[in-house]
């Protein structure tokens, strides 16, 4: 089923999306999803609750039976994928801000973090060693050469969610998933700053792991100025394995684990130790609330440690057959996910790269990371089709394009293991630098036949199809318009089409007039068409007009079929807000 998303007569400027994130955080606003996607699931498949009911029996009864005796000084080792989704900016983090973070992981889960000394007196005795360890993964679900680490390319990674974990996910059963994003999506009309969430064992096993904003995975690199210190994913794990926050998610509720004190709610910050005596009653916590617990939401330089009676929840939880988890640690899972110890050279590495900037001026240079994962590579070998030069060794070269037109983009990454090679067409889009049209009003009907019109180009930004297409079938005048199928949503990320540069010097009151035919669907989502303006070729963006679902929509109705408007059914916008870009 397609859907016709229609422009006639697209007059002057560049179409285009872009945004602009500010994150202004204050502490009382850091919050945790874990307990909102439990009780989502729960809507969805009342089974999530029966299984976390026979989980908590099974942990209860496995105390009772002595279980965490019988495992005292049994190391359990954990074997960790992360995965990294992002959009080829400063998301896309380095493996060591990963290591980093596992290094962090492991001093937290053993106790033998730097801070443990801080913990208060009165609950040294109370601090355990969880006796857990991470390590990342060296074999793959297909028993082939891994570091541990997977990237993929996906708009999902801003305002991410649950949706993001279908684009790259290893077994739950035999690996701790780890998503890593630019940012997560809050809940509907709540306030606040989301940096990860995970699932609780017994849940649906397609969706078991942990997501993390990248600014909060370890603590150098994008996450070097969080006060965090890394302690983001110790929280998130502690879920993993069962742990609820110390408050019990309501009002001086339970955790369900003994020897933590009753708390009225979250801690933020860094509180002054004893802190809220007895809060909760008379005689409920008499040394104060214990906010420096893992499980609370002070800030990750306050927090130091884990208890006894949370180290017996975890442990129970990795042997219960109900959570998932018990098959993670065993010798021969550990064998198979190349996490038991054993040393296996260096992988091959799976070639990957981006531009800085995409949409250039002519003449001008940019830059291309080497985003290589999987292995490390020890030699590049870059072609570059229309820039100067045309081929490059170095790790990440910087190749200037002096002519307009739309550029493919070549990379082999090779060590001694071996070697791959990834190609992007279409990738460097270069503008000219002043308008190839000097006379007032341009315009644009698409009645050559020729799409994308001269130095025009169409660029989906997630590397996958184009979807503008040229058409017949409507048109406000003329025999043509440009459209997007988009019947059943356009999940492959945000479609751009581009004009060329026009010279604005001589235009006192520019304005943007174009038509436009949309129609909803009852599959289609929501979707957004923007126009914005560059003055320095697709650099730097500013959003000029921005309208989506039944704003956007031309008719009343809802459509189940192709949508080929009728003459009554298109409306003419007009942009008049340019002026600041006369003389340009």
């Amino acid at each position: 089923m397609k859907k016709l998303f229609t422009l006639s007569s697209l007059v002057i400027f560049f179409v285009g999306d872009g945004y602009a994130q500010h994150d202004h955080q204050h502490t009382s606003e850091i919050k945790c999803l874990t307990q909102y996607y439990y009780e989502q699931a729960v809507k969805e498949n009342p089974q999530v609750a029966i299984n976390r009911n026979m989980l908590d029996y099974e942990v209860q009864r496995f105390l009772e039976d002595g279980g965490a005796e019988k495992n005292a000084g049994v190391i359990k080792v954990i074997p960790v994928v992360f995965h990294i989704i992002h959009e080829g900016g400063s998301e896309n983090i380095s493996k060591a801000q990963i290591q980093d973070q596992i290094n962090r992981l492991n001093l937290d889960f053993r106790r033998l973090n730097a801070d443990a000394a801080n913990t208060p007196t009165i609950f040294q005795s109370t601090a355990a060693d969880p006796e857990i360890e991470f390590r990342l993964a060296q074999l793959d679900p297909g028993g082939n050469c891994t570091d541990g680490i997977v990237r993929v390319f996906s708009h999902l990674t801003n305002n991410a969610r649950n949706n993001v974990k279908a684009l790259s996910y290893w077994p739950s059963n035999k690996y701790l998933n780890v998503w890593v994003v630019k940012s997560i999506e809050n809940t509907s009309g709540q306030a606040g700053v989301i940096l990860g969430f995970a699932q609780f064992p017994g849940g649906n096993a397609a969706t078991d792991g942990i997501v993390l904003r990248n600014d909060f995975t370890g603590a150098i690199g994008t996450a070097q100025s969080s006060n965090y210190a890394a302690r983001t994913m110790t929280h998130e794990v502690g879920h993993w394995l069962g742990l609820r926050h110390i408050w019990g998610d309501g009002a001086c509720d339970t955790d369900y684990v003994s020897d933590t004190p009753p708390a009225e709610g979250p801690h933020y910050g860094c509180p002054s130790h004893p802190y809220h005596i007895n809060q909760c009653g008379a005689g409920t916590s008499p040394n104060g609330e214990m906010f420096m617990n893992y499980m609370d939401y002070t800030i990750g330089t306050c927090q130091n440690m884990f208890t006894i009676g949370q180290k017996g929840v975890m442990t129970g939880v990795l042997n219960s057959s109900v959570s998932g988890r018990n098959n993670l640690w065993t010798s021969s899972n550990l064998a198979a996910t190349g996490t038991d110890g054993s040393v296996f050279p260096p992988c091959a590495p799976t070639a990957d790269f981006s531009p800085d900037p995409k949409y250039v001026c002519a003449g001008t240079s940019v830059t291309f990371n080497d985003f290589s994962w999987n292995g490390d590579p020890t030699s590049w070998d870059w072609q570059f089709p229309g820039g100067t030069p045309s081929s490059s060794t170095a790790q990440n070269p910087t190749i200037v394009y002096n002519t307009p037109g739309v550029y493919d983009v070549t990379l082999t990454a090779s060590n001694a293991s071996g070697s791959s090679t990834k190609t992007i067409t279409g990738l460097v889009r270069v503008s000219a630098n002043t308008g190839a049209v000097n006379i007032y009003p341009f315009q644009e009907g698409f009645e050559s036949g020729n799409f994308p019109p001269a130095d025009w180009f169409v660029d989906n930004e997630s590397f996958i199809t184009n979807e503008w297409e040229l058409t017949s079938l409507a048109a406000h005048s003329g025999a043509n318009s440009v459209y997007i199928q988009n019947a059943s949503g356009n999940t492959n990320g945000i479609d751009n089409l581009v004009t060329t540069t026009y010279d604005f010097s001589n235009v006192t009151n520019p304005q943007l007039i174009f038509w436009r035919a949309f129609a909803l669907s009852s599959s289609s989502g929501l979707p957004r068409l923007r126009v914005l303006v560059s003055t320095s070729c697709g650099n730097l963006w500013q959003v000029r007009y921005n309208k989506s679902g039944a704003t956007l929509a031309t008719t009343a109705s809802v459509i189940s079929s192709n949508f080929i408007p009728n003459a009554s059914q298109w409306d003419a916008d007009t942009l008049a807000n340019l002026t600041t870009y006369s003389g340009n």
